[in-house]
């Protein structure tokens, strides 16, 4: 065998394609992996093309050739554009160092740090793909996508690495020893620390590194999260794409930020690449930045003096609110849900029996087959408005010039009789499909639990958005067996707390409705006292069970939130399952409004301020500007000015509620904590010694910020917990 000799690098990189195809070719397979090559099945291979793949991995050609470089230039640029050097951590002895630098840096600077963190999947969990590389040995155009969620999830990941800026001139990526040195260390539970998205860093810091922020105001640790800052400041997006960290630093920084290392790289792997490490330093210098930058333009934004409440508001106030619940939100990610696979399993069955025997009868009925994509959807839609060709022309369209089928807008054909077994159908394959068996294939392999994870402040109002699963839509209503298979652990006990009729709590409240009001200090039934006024009979002869009570239920919330009769007739249907002429909605209405003149009048008089000063005002200082409004037109609707205001103030209470509960818990050494909140309901898991206590505690809290909240409003009713084996029996 002749000996391989040194080539020149042009030779290289042509003999290297080469020996790439042929090696392929043979069955070996290539991936990069921080600054190195991970290559399978090279034992296989003739033992000459083994040294000179080896030669070439030894010598950085091979990482290169696979667009490792390509891969790393564009963060090291975006370093040197932030003018900061990185430094990688890997040693106590470097990490003593690095935390003295840090100490000075701290001082001279403000107070604060940037924090980020890198994850990577813990053994067993995942493997990334290999590359495809052509007969030729050239790279393909198509490369297998390497974005995992798992790398997400604290109970599938571990931290890889711990990134701290503190203004000065370097940035410090700990790793290894050093990262478990700094990440357990009681001086990183004392500083003020900044991160994008902190949520994150804060679920993995909990979970790996036993992270515990003391929650008190005078605390000397505090979390604060550029995410929440964004937006507030600039606006939730659709689906919270403005808040993301490239977003977010092209608004308030002018910067593009380079991501292509986000998900490409392996953060376990054994040498980290310079890109890597630049990326990596990148994101904690850009939050410090941002928390620089916004911190006094959430003190400055829309200040205002209630006079009911006796306190200056400005956006600071509504971004603390939401800074707070981050550490009990992360805990409440972490515990997750215990689901009940056999009986998950007979409910998602039952499920699919029901939907098919629903689909059997509008054959039958019809003599047609209900759509069942759509495409047939469409078809349908046409057929259903054949005799109606003004409205089939107004239609709403697809930005491709279809006819629209999302879910909003079929509601619309709810006045058609021979829809509405669709629309049902249509209501029962998106309930299969969200609750059904696929939910049972996000149950984590590691834990047997659900954990969904929640975005504080994702929507507009205040309100958390959840997704993976999405937590905020459990079928609660349209499906109570649903909630008969969320249990509780072996030895524990769940213990949940609805609050009663809190928006229309709030209302009253704050549009000083004293009818309404009176409603409330009396403890009277407020769907009764709807039912009652719509019947015109007495409020007596109404039971809870009563059906005219169920159908009072959309037209109190359907007023709170500004709807039209028609809308009313849309809402009821959908959401609660009652059926309303036109005519039924309108007197329905009515009989509200007439009862309750002063909100009625506050909704209208709050829809002219709103307009006049070009966004919505929300509780605690929070704001959505018209500007923000892109899906009508950048303009403020009626619907919306009433129903946020209402909603938002909702949310305030809740993010009270859920850091009080926290800290109650911890208080007095409860084992367990909150697993989930959901709209207006906290639901805990404890050991059943702890159950009763906790079930005092709980309502403690949820009454204490419902007092804060709403000051002066009757608080009779409005809290009150039970305990269960499953969600179902707390309700």
């Amino acid at each position: 065998m002749s000996a391989v000799v040194a080539l020149s690098p042009y030779r290289d990189l042509t003999a290297l394609r080469s020996v790439l195809g042929e090696a392929s070719a043979l069955g070996a397979r290539f991936r990069l992996s921080g600054a190195g090559v991970v290559i399978g099945g090279l034992d296989k291979l003739p033992a000459l093309l083994q040294e000179e793949i080896r030669r070439a991995d030894h010598g950085g050609l091979l990482w290169k050739y696979l667009g490792g470089e390509e891969l790393d230039n564009p963060a090291l640029d975006f370093l040197d554009q932030l003018g900061v050097e990185a430094l990688l951590i890997e040693t106590k002895e470097q990490a003593r160092q690095a935390v003295r630098s840090l100490v000075r840096d701290t001082k001279k600077h403000g107070g604060t740090v940037g924090l980020d963190i890198e994850t990577a999947l813990l053994p067993g969990l995942g493997e990334r793909p290999w590359l495809n590389i052509n007969k030729d040995g050239t790279l393909s155009a198509e490369q297998p996508s390497v974005e995992d969620k798992n790398g997400l999830n604290p109970h599938h990941a571990r931290i890889a690495t711990l990134q701290i800026y503190a203004g000065g001139e370097r940035c410090f990526v700990f790793r290894g020893e050093a990262l478990q040195l700094v990440a357990g260390s009681h001086w990183l539970r004392r500083l003020r620390l900044a991160a994008h998205n902190a949520g994150f860093e804060t679920t993995f810091l909990q979970h790996h590194c036993r992270y515990r922020l003391p929650l008190g105001r005078r605390a000397k640790g505090r979390v604060d999260c550029t995410l929440q800052a964004q937006g507030l400041i600039n606006g939730v997006g659709f689906h919270g794409e403005r808040r993301s960290l490239a977003q977010t630093a092209e608004d308030v920084l002018g910067l593009k930020v380079p991501k292509e290392l986000q998900t490409s790289s392996n953060w376990g792997a054994e040498r980290l690449s310079p890109g890597q490490i630049a990326y990596a330093a990148s994101d904690a210098i850009l939050a410090w930045q941002l928390w620089r930058r916004m911190k006094p333009v959430l003190r400055a934004l829309h200040p205002r003096h209630d006079k009911r409440l006796g306190e200056t508001w400005c956006l600071a106030q509504a971004y603390e609110l939401q800074r707070r619940a981050i550490v009990p939100v992360a805990a409440m990610e972490l515990r997750g849900l215990g689901i009940d696979r056999t009986g998950h399993a007979a409910v998602s069955d039952k499920w699919a029996r029901e939907l098919a025997e629903e689909r059997h009868a509008y054959h039958g009925m019809t003599g047609r087959n209900p759509p069942a994509n759509d495409g047939e959807r469409r078809e349908w839609l046409q057929w259903v408005l054949r005799e109606d060709p003004q409205r089939l022309a107004s239609w709403p369209q697809t930005p491709t010039g279809e006819l629209s089928v999302r879910k909003g807008h079929l509601k619309r054909l709810i006045d058609i009789e021979s829809a509405r077994p669709v629309l049902a159908m249509r209501a029962k394959e998106q309930l299969i499909n969200t609750f059904g068996p696929r939910l049972a294939e996000k149950i984590s392999p590691v834990t047997g639990r659900l954990h969904g994870r929640y975005s504080i402040g994702g929507t507009k109002n205040g309100r958390f958005s959840a997704s993976n699963p999405n937590l905020q839509q459990l079928p609660r209503k349209k499906a109570p067996e649903f909630m008969e298979g969320i249990v509780a652990a072996p030895g524990h006990l769940l213990v949940g707390c609805d609050y009663g009729q809190i928006e229309l709590r709030g209302a009253a409240w704050l549009y000083q409705d004293q009818t309404l009001t009176q409603v409330f200090v009396d403890g009277r039934d407020i769907h009764i006292e709807t039912a009652a006024r719509i019947a015109g009979v007495p409020a007596s002869t109404i039971t809870e069970e009563d059906p005219r009570r169920q159908k009072a239920k959309p037209v109190n919330y359907g007023a709170l939130y500004g709807q039209s009769p028609a809308g009313l007739r849309e809402y009821a249907f959908t959401d609660y399952g009652v059926e309303m002429s036109l005519a039924e909605a309108e007197r329905a209405q009515a009989a509200f409004f007439a009862a309750f003149a002063q909100l009625h009048e506050g909704l209208q008089r709050n829809y002219t301020v709103c307009r006049a000063q070009g966004y919505v005002l929300i509780g605690a200082g929070r704001v959505v500007r018209a500007a923000w409004e892109t899906d009508v037109g950048g303009r403020l609707i009626f619907t919306r000015c009433c129903n946020l205001p209402i909603s938002g103030i909702c949310a305030d209470c809740m993010l009270r509620a859920i850091v009080n509960i926290h800290v109650f818990l911890q208080q007095y050494e409860i084992r367990g904590g909150v697993i989930a909140c959901v709209h207006d309901e906290l639901l805990l898991e404890v050991h059943e010694d702890h159950a009763e206590i906790a079930k005092d505690l709980l309502e403690m809290a949820m009454l204490d910020a419902f007092a804060q909240t709403f000051p002066g409003a009757p608080v009779n009713g409005v809290a009150i917990a039970k305990i269960g084996r499953n969600w179902a029996a707390v309700k």
